[in-house]
């Protein structure tokens, strides 16, 4: 519900105003409110409208006592409003050869000195407010007026002095447009009054200090963040020129900037703030200028949350040297100088054959170290191209390359900040993403692809390997400054076969696990098992082990798993260690078993699936 506020000192414009209102069917929830003083009675106080409508010098007089703090809608006499009145006057008066029009000036706008259907001369007599009436209508006798036509005022005092005068009325018409003028004004307040409450609470919550300028580069905003930056109450800086407050802000004047300048760090009032400036033109002409500031602590903050996230994401290690399950003395000393190597931070080389359980480790040696509460990333390198391996590790901005997103995407180096990064198969890595991973490790920073600013980091690395990288080195298929930049502290993984006596323990563990999650069958284990299984070689290590208990869990119905049962699963592996030279042959006939589904070979292989598209890629299987 809003009002309009009509001002009318004249009675028979009230009622006409009245009745067009009840027949306007968009006036639902407008309230009609009639003011009967004149000009000369209107105080501000007293109104209340929140549209006014007011006809002639009152209209005029109200705009300029209310500046702008109430919206005016002046009642306009139109065209047929005044030939209305002068043809009343004609025929009133039909000797009349002068007509005299005295208005304001948009009233009387747009009339000819002649109106032909009269055969009398129309003269025009503008005023406004400070006008003085009565010489105005002296001077149009003057003239040779003998009749006046004009607004309530000019007719009565005119009729006073026995004057030909006539009052123009305002038609219905009129009274109808001012009604919907004074709607459309309403509806257009309120919005406007909308998109500045929103655009204040944008500038007010964001975390950036948000300062624009005119052509002449005087402060014409500042939000409360900058203000908090300059250090300075706001009727201390409006008004001032930007350079009063930092070279930074117009030392490159704004006008010379062909482009938004971002990034540029300084410090004001002792704070390091980031400074982006953009100007604005205009028909090539420097209009205004917009400087966001950004507190470099609040950028630091905002990145470490974003960590943080990544790391409640699932970036965190999940075993510690508790879950290597085994006490064979090779094992155990591998554990031992695991934790010592867990209390340095040096980088780590893991060498051991596929399956020993490097990542185990790795995971073990991070929650073993002071980093244990940060993330903790891990990637195969041989599992991704190289192209796509490379975005994974330093990420890219956006744009990029085709196919980026358009956020640009956090690399696995920048994730795992303050923490462990793992790299198994590095062996894998290229030799210009070995020149990178290099440049990581000696500077501590990364760039992301696309980009020209680097980003500090600092991780903690831990490779491995199942390749001999010394002879990569002497094959130089591996940067030779970069193993020994890896191959600060090396912990060899003893093999299944050099543990054996673990066999039983970790069998025993993995078929509780696969009971437990199938729900199916709780198993025992023949004991005669433990002898055949500890009589092979165990290429695929405690994965291979692993993948075949999961078999037995998932195949054998009976409660025993006896040696028959180990046999038949088992078929796979007997063939590889009696056919040594057939591991094409194995490949393909696992890739047939599983219809090429490389997770399902490697389960029949008893390898990961790294392993699998290294086999595939060797043997031209790969396109």
């Amino acid at each position: 519900m809003f009002t309009v506020e009509f001002i009318l000192p004249y009675q028979n414009l009230r009622s006409s105003v009245q009745q067009v209102f009840k027949e306007i069917p968009n006036a639902k929830g407008v309230n009609l409110l009639i003011t009967s003083k004149s000009h000369y009675e209107i105080r501000e106080g007293e109104l209340k409208g929140d549209v006014l409508i007011a006809r002639g010098l009152t209209a005029v007089y109200l705009k300029r006592l209310l500046k702008g703090s109430f919206t005016v809608i002046e009642l306009a006499m139109s065209g047929y409003d005044i030939i209305r009145a002068i043809h009343e006057g004609i025929s009133k008066f039909p000797d009349t050869k002068i007509i005299g029009l005295i208005a304001t000036e948009n009233a009387i706008y747009g009339f000819q000195d002649y109106i032909p259907e009269t055969n009398c001369v129309v003269r025009t007599y503008p005023i406004d407010t400070d006008t003085d009436s009565e010489a105005i209508i002296r001077r149009a006798i003057s003239d040779g007026v003998d009749l006046l036509i004009g607004g309530f005022g000019v007719a009565t005092y005119a009729q006073a002095k026995g004057l030909r005068a006539v009052q123009i009325d305002t038609g219905r018409e009129s009274v109808r447009n001012a009604i919907d003028d004074a709607i459309f004004a309403h509806q257009m307040k309120l919005e406007q009054n909308l998109r500045a409450s929103r655009m204040d609470a944008i500038l007010e919550n964001i975390e950036e200090g948000i300062i624009t300028c005119d052509r002449e580069k005087r402060i014409t905003l500042c939000n409360t963040y900058a203000q908090s930056i300059l250090g300075k109450p706001l009727h201390d800086i409006l008004g001032h020129y930007i350079s009063e407050f930092d070279g930074a802000f117009d030392d490159s004047p704004f006008e010379s900037l062909k482009g938004p300048e971002r990034e540029r760090i300084c410090t004001i009032n002792g704070t390091s703030v980031v400074v982006n400036r953009t100007p604005i033109f205009l028909n090539s002409h420097f209009e205004s200028g917009l400087i966001v500031l950004q507190q470099i602590s609040k950028v630091q903050n905002i990145e470490s949350e974003i960590r943080s996230f990544a790391h409640k994401s699932g970036l965190v290690a999940k075993h510690t040297f508790k879950n290597i399950i085994g006490n064979s003395a090779a094992l155990n000393r591998a554990k031992e100088q695991g934790l010592n190597f867990a209390k340095v931070d040096a980088s780590v080389l893991l060498l051991g054959d596929t399956g020993t359980g490097k990542e185990l480790f790795a995971q073990s040696i991070h929650s073993a170290s002071d980093r244990k509460n940060k993330p903790f990333v891990a990637i195969n390198c041989a599992a991704l191209p190289e192209s796509l391996l490379e975005s994974e590790l330093f990420g890219y901005v956006g744009g990029a390359f085709t196919g980026a997103s358009r956020g640009g995407k956090l690399g696995l180096f920048e994730l795992a900040h303050t923490g462990t990064i793992f790299l198994d198969e590095i062996s894998e890595l290229s030799l210009p993403l070995q020149g990178r991973l290099l440049r990581v490790l000696e500077e501590r920073v990364i760039m992301r692809i696309g980009s020209d600013k680097v980003t500090p980091i600092d991780v903690r690395i831990i490779a491995a390997s199942n390749k001999d990288l010394e002879e990569q080195v002497d094959s130089k298929s591996f940067r030779k400054d970069l193993f020994y930049r890896l191959d600060v502290l090396r912990l060899a993984l003893p093999s299944l076969k050099d543990r054996l006596e673990d066999l039983p323990g970790l069998m025993e563990h993995f078929i509780k696990r696969f009971d437990s999650s199938s729900g199916l069958v709780r198993h025992m284990i023949d004991p005669r098992v433990f002898p055949y299984l500890e009589s092979y070689d165990w290429p695929g290590n405690v994965r291979q082990l692993r993948n075949l208990c999961e078999r037995l869990s998932a195949t054998v119905f009976d409660s025993v798993i006896k040696l028959e049962d180990v046999k038949r699963c088992f078929s796979n592996e007997t063939r590889s260690t009696s056919r040594p030279d057939g591991e094409k042959d194995e490949l393909m006939d696992a890739l047939i078993q599983s219809n090429w589904n490389k997770s399902k070979a490697a389960l029949i292989l008893g390898v990961d699936r790294a392993t699998v598209y290294r086999r595939m890629r060797k043997h031209r299987l790969l396109q």
